[in-house]
């Protein structure tokens, strides 16, 4: 079935880098990267963590701090993850 509606005009969706290379068992905390460059979301709140498969709660799964992500268990070395950033930041210039 087709999208009925007004279409998006501002912001995307970001799938964020593969953490699970670096997952050890012990480690839990990450670096953020999207395209391998630093990526920092506006909030924890635009995140869409899935970590073997599970969905994870903000705050009590995982927390962020500017650039970096610390899950409240270590994942497995064997985890599958993906996070999606739901949005990005967008810039709204004054008027001249």
């Amino acid at each position: 079935m087709a999208y009925i509606g007004r279409a998006l005009v501002q912001g995307n969706y970001v799938k964020l880098d593969d953490l699970q290379s670096q997952f050890n068992g012990t480690k839990t905390t990450f670096n953020l990267t999207s395209g391998g460059a630093s990526y920092t979301p506006g909030s924890a709140n635009t995140l869409l963590v899935s970590l073997g498969g599970v969905i994870q709660e903000v705050g009590t799964s995982f927390t962020v701090s500017n650039n970096q992500i610390t899950f409240s268990n270590p994942p497995t070395a064997d985890a599958q993850i993906f996070i999606i950033a739901l949005g990005n930041s967008v810039t709204i210039g004054t008027p001249a």
